[in-house]
């Protein structure tokens, strides 16, 4: 880590001393000798100081001196460059400010040079000291450690405690490995991934050597990998397994040949690998291990042990298993039985707990506990002076000191591992932060980059190198999230990140004793911070009455980190504003603190700033804005603020502003709308409901619509004011709407405790980057619907009157093994659930989870899978995920969209209550489902089902003789390829886009029947059977619409008998014939709507309609009066409808005609045939 330091240390003196300013002035010289100086400290004897520094004060004063020169020297460089402008200035008035500043930087570049020269220096005392000294155990060692690391499958099962459940999981995971995104079938990739020493060797041992759980194996080969992945090494190995036979020199041949004879030797072989200890992180090789394995042999189930979640990820098959931390009391029970303890002893007992809960669940730490209890004197004041020793110490005290420091060397080489920026970025964390202490993420990111310890790179931002390293730190278990506090409402919207305790205790304690970060806590009176130490971050918490005390601060120079909490002091101390190099400054609930002094706008070089909780803040000084390179502004409860500082306006840099918890409410909006480069607003209040606020917040649409680079906002309660006070739905809604709908970055919305919200504005479906909508506590929202991408509705469960809920299927495509968000309805029971993109399931447990046939709330589901070409591969077999979306036996309508199988035979298909039925989109369905055994169906709807050709009742009854007896309304549309419809008797029927159908041997049943744009139903001839006169239709009502037949090639009229009612509807000629005449002699109703050809009269045939009573005309443009000769004839019409014909309602209402149609009644507001159309 050093070396790295003064790596950088180099790049920023050979950057200054290629630059033309700094090479014409005094300086050159200098930097050039600290070049030499710092490239002249050898790396080798760096690192073994770094192994030495842990026993050895000299090495370790050395490496905390070399560390202080190279951030000095760092620091004056930068120093050096900032000041460059000035010194180049011509004008005369500025020379005497000019000089003092040269005269500065001098001062600085010799004290900086002093400090390298002294650290040159040491580094000649400290290599004769250690050429000297052979008495370090470690070194001698070190190198050693990889060759004793090798492990085998022989181990004593007896002594292994508390993996049981795990070995049974990882059996069962092999035993059934065929699972439906398995592509490989007959290769299983399991990882087993955890922190080092939690025991994922020893549980690969216990698989391995079951074999009465896992039989059937031809050969089981044992193969320990780290520290590098060795193809050669590897399958030379399992050739020598396989022929029982030793590794000799003489078997190194090429790959090629190699994996000829491997193939050979497991052709049609069921083989068990253990490949434990798995370090390789290059993608590329791990893919290439991947497909060598998978050549290898026909069934081979292979266990990888690595320390890495993203070598699992990468090289499994299957989900690979995480393996936990034991238990405390599991801790205690391996070293009761490693020491032979067997209680009745309650002091020691109590002692032995205590010590058990200090190995964090790492049984190999409980190892080493127990290897020096065993030989310790079993009382309590012995075992309490172990209890209170650090694990290094431990390590050390051990009589088997050899195996202590390898066992300790699995975490040291996790350690290593990580590149050197990574570890200075781990090293600060492990300084500052204490065992279970949680940080929320971007606080930890601003931190490393305020102390430089991540540099952006051409393709990478400084901030996104760091997003790295933390998820390389999870990865290795170093790091983990933690949990919110959600009853706070503290820090919500953002990641917390803790440090595993074990990691902490076995790491952070053991590497880490000289650092240049300082944390005080709870101390009273002065600060007492080390003036030995070049601090260069420090944190203080929980120092409730500090008097500070100015003037003496001896780190001004150093400091780029400091974070003050809990203090009721009045004002700053002075040397706050004296850090002129300080990035993040967090001064968090200093309860007296009223005012921030003038002279805070020296800080230039601040980009984040914590003020949460300073709850008597009154205002803030003009010169904050001067602070113009700050990105992150905290003001989260100050309630002393009244009204949004002006100074904010300038920062023309944030991207990071929380609001929540304070009343400042005034002029937010004008204000807020210049902030353009804001990402993350936290506006959030959930005491927030007095009305007085409510006009302030009336101005608040007019500000966000301006922050479209906004990613996260949080109104929480915020909009209570509104929303709670006499107000229409639908002004609540669109004022909503009015702040939302410009937001085209937004990712997360958080409109949760809006107690009076009922409802989601439409503008909230077209924010196409929306994935995240918290609506806790939404208790009167009825209704959410569709938005394009969102993935996540937090706690809907509470949102107790919702009553309808449309869900959109995403995919988390970061989480290993990509899960959908369906589990989020696990919570969700609401009358109309409609579930779309099924087809982005992963598998059938997502579906078994959110336990639907449960939601008693249910009355209507709508299931839909994507139609067409944006559809995508389908991972889970439709009609098993069908058979797991079992529905609750309240449903009453069921709609299923875009189902792709070829038969629809759904397990639950009985449900006695199910009342309407639609299925759309089938394109490969040839066999429709047993509808029949639907006993209470009354609707049921089939559209676009093109391999459809016979829908035949007695096919669809499923041997139900009183199928479809209730079925009241039936809709077929858009069935291309339908030729053949026998059914049982409806009330309504209607038949659209159906080219092909036609009634044969059965005229229609049905009272009401609608069909449209189906030319062939129109001229079916319904043909008799035997010579046997068919049955009549019941047909009382008929809507035609959209026939491109001539009225007189209408044949079907000729089988309607019963006909009364004709509404004809866009259709193309109305030409007739005396046989269609005699066929419509009963007709009593007649409509002409939307008449295809300009008519300027009516058709003559109507004059023979002897029976009309009823005649309607709509959107008839053409038609302008009716003749005497069919007023004359119609003498039964008693009601005439016009609606949107201007000339003949013109005609109707002149004098003369009104005379002649006096005996009919006339209506132009009300066309009755509308109700069908």
């Amino acid at each position: 880590m050093a070396q790295h330091i003064v790596q950088r240390a180099c790049a920023k003196l050979r950057s200054a001393i290629g630059d033309e300013a700094v090479v014409r002035s005094s300086f050159i010289g200098d930097l050039r000798y600290m070049l030499g100086a710092l490239e002249s400290i050898q790396p080798v004897l760096v690192e073994r100081a770094e192994m030495e520094q842990f026993r050895n004060t000299p090495a370790a004063n050395w490496l905390q001196l070399v560390c202080s020169a190279a951030y000095k020297t760092i620091d004056t460089v930068n120093e050096l460059h900032d000041a460059r402008p000035q010194a180049a200035a011509t004008l005369t008035r500025k020379l005497p400010h000019l000089a003092i500043v040269k005269n500065a930087m001098a001062i600085e570049v010799q004290e900086t040079k002093k400090l390298v020269i002294s650290a040159k220096q040491e580094s000649c005392v400290l290599s004769e000291y250690l050429a000297d000294k052979r008495s370090s155990r470690f070194p001698n060692y070190y190198p050693e450690i990889t060759e004793q690391r090798k492990t085998g499958p022989v181990f004593e099962e007896a002594m292994v405690l508390g993996r049981r459940s795990d070995k049974e999981r990882i059996i069962a995971t092999l035993l059934c490995s065929t699972e439906p995104n398995i592509t490989q079938e007959h290769i299983t990739i399991l990882p087993i991934y955890g922190l080092a020493g939690s025991g994922k060797t020893t549980l690969a041992q216990m698989v391995f050597n079951g074999t009465h759980s896992l039989q059937g194996y031809d050969f089981r080969v044992w193969f320990h990998v780290s520290p590098q992945l060795d193809f050669h090494a590897l399958g030379n190995s399992i050739i020598c397994h396989v022929l029982e036979r030793r590794q000799e020199a003489s078997d190194m041949e090429g790959m090629e040949g190699i994996m000829k004879r491997l193939h050979e030797l497991l052709h049609r072989k069921k083989v068990l690998l253990i490949l434990d200890d798995l370090w390789e992180e290059d993608p590329i090789q791990l893919q290439l291990l991947k497909s060598m394995l998978t050549f290898l042999g026909d069934k081979m189930d292979v266990i990888v042990t690595t320390g890495n979640q993203a070598i699992a990820r990468n090289i499994c098959t299957v989900e690979p298993y995480r393996l936990n931390r034991l238990s405390d009391d599991t801790c205690w029970e391996i070293i009761k039985k490693s020491i032979g303890f067997e209680g009745g002893e309650e002091e020691l007992e109590k002692i032995g707990r205590e010590i058990a809960s200090k190995c964090c669940g790492v049984p190999s730490v409980a190892q080493e506990y127990a290897s020096i209890l065993h030989f310790a004197s079993r009382d309590a004041i012995t075992w309490k002076q172990f209890m209170e020793m650090s694990i290094w110490s431990i390590m050390n005290y051990s009589y088997s000191s050899r195996d202590a420091i390898i066992s300790l060397a699995r975490f040291e080489l996790s350690y290593r591992s990580m590149p050197p920026d990574l570890r200075l970025c781990f090293d600060y964390y492990c300084a500052v932060f204490p065992t279970g202490h949680n940080i929320v993420k971007d606080d930890l990111v601003h931190q490393w980059i305020a102390l430089h310890l991540i540099e952006p790179s051409e393709t990478l931002s400084a901030a996104q190198i760091a997003e790295e390293h933390i998820t390389r730190l999870q990865n290795m278990s170093f790091l983990q999230t933690a949990e919110l506090d959600h009853a706070s409402g503290a820090n919500k919207g953002a990641i917390l990140l803790t440090m595993d305790g074990a990691v902490h205790n076995l790491i952070a304690t053991t590497f880490l004793e000289n650092s240049s970060y300082h944390l005080a806590t709870n101390h009273h009176g002065k600060l007492d911070v080390p003036y030995g130490k070049y601090i260069r971050a420090l944190r203080c918490v929980g120092c409730s009455n500090v008097e500070f005390k100015g003037g003496s601060f001896p780190h001004e120079k150093w400091l780029r980190v400091l974070e003050l909490t809990e203090s009721s002091v009045l004002k700053l101390p002075d040397y706050i504003l004296q850090l002129k190099h300080l990035g993040y400054l967090k001064i968090s609930k200093f309860t007296g603190l009223v005012t921030l002094p003038e002279s805070v706008g020296h800080l230039k070089n601040l980009f984040h700033i914590d003020l949460s909780g300073c709850s008597r803040l009154a205002a803030l000084p003009e010169s904050f804005g001067d602070l113009v390179n700050l990105t992150h502004v905290n003001l989260s409860r100050c309630h002393g603020l009244t009204e949004l500082p002006q100074p904010l306006q300038k920062l023309g840099k944030l991207v990071h502003l929380d609001l929540s918890f304070w009343s400042c409410f005034e002029g937010i909006g004008e204000r807020l709308g210049g902030l353009t480069n804001l990402e993350h607003l936290n506006l959030s209040h959930p005491c927030c409901h007095l009305v007085q606020h409510r006009s302030d917040l009336q101005g608040l649409k007019d500000g966000l619509c301006k922050l479209t680079k906004l990613r996260y906002l949080n109104l929480s309660a915020c909009l209570n004011p509104i929303f709670n006070y006499p107000q229409s739905q639908e002004d609540s809604l669109k004022f909503l709407g009015e702040c939302v709908s410009g937001l085209s970055s937004l990712e997360h919305l958080d409109l949760s405790h809006h107690t009076f919200l009922f409802g989601l504005p439409a503008s909230l479906g077209e924010l196409s980057r929306l994935h995240t909508l918290d609506l806790s506590g939404c208790i009167r929202i009825r209704k959410v619907g569709e938005t394009k991408c969102l993935k996540i509705i937090i706690d809907p469960s509470k949102c107790r009157g919702l009553e309808s809920c449309q869900f959109v299927v995403r995919v988390d495509e970061a989480a290993y093994r990509s899960t959908s968000n369906l589990a989020q309805l696990e919570v969700v029971d609401c009358k109309e659930l409609g579930i779309s993109c099924l087809e982005r399931l992963q598998c059938l447990e997502e579906a078994q989870r959110i336990r639907l046939v449960q939601k008693q709330k249910v009355e209507r589901l709508k299931l839909c899978w994507t139609v067409g070409e944006a559809r995508g591969s389908t991972k889970v077999d439709e009609n098993a995920l069908l058979g797991e979306l079992v529905p609750p036996h309240s449903l009453r309508c069921l709609e299923i969209c875009g189902y792709g199988g070829e038969t629809c035979l759904p397990a639950w298909r009985i449900r006695c209550n199910l009342r309407e039925v639609t299925m759309e989109d089938f394109p490969r369905c040839v066999a429709l489902p047993p509808l029949g055994l639907f006993p209470n169906l009354q609707r049921l709807v089939l559209r676009r089902m093109a391999r459809i050709t016979t829908i035949d009742a007695g096919a669809l009854s499923g041997g139900n003789i009183e199928a479809f007896t209730r079925v009241s309304k039936f809709t077929i549309d858009d069935m291309v390829n339908l030729k053949e419809f026998k059914f049982a008797a409806v009330d309504e029927l209607a038949i659209q886009k159906c080219p092909l159908l036609s009634f044969g041997s059965l005229p229609p049943r049905a009272h009401r029947l609608l069909i449209s744009d189906s030319d062939q139903v129109m001229s079916s001839s319904v043909r008799a059977i035997d010579g046997v006169e068919g049955p009549s239709s019941p047909v009382t009502e008929l809507v035609v619409e959209t026939c491109n037949l001539p009225l007189g090639d209408w044949s079907l009229l000729h089988h309607l008998p019963g006909l009364c009612s004709l509404t004809i509807n866009n259709c193309y000629s109305l030409t007739s014939s005396p046989e269609i005449i005699s066929a419509l002699s009963s007709l009593q109703s007649l409509c002409f709507s939307q008449c295809h050809e300009p008519m300027e009269s009516l058709p003559a045939f109507l004059c023979d309609l002897t029976s009309l009573q009823q005649l309607a005309i709509d959107e008839c443009h053409g038609i302008q009066s009716l003749t005497e000769d069919m007023l004359a004839k119609l003498t039964g019409l008693k009601a005439l409808y016009i609606w949107d014909c201007p000339e003949l309602k013109k005609w109707c209402e002149t004098e003369e005609n009104k005379q002649k149609l006096a005996p009919i009644r006339i209506n132009f507001e009300y066309v009755p045939c509308r109700s069908w159309l």
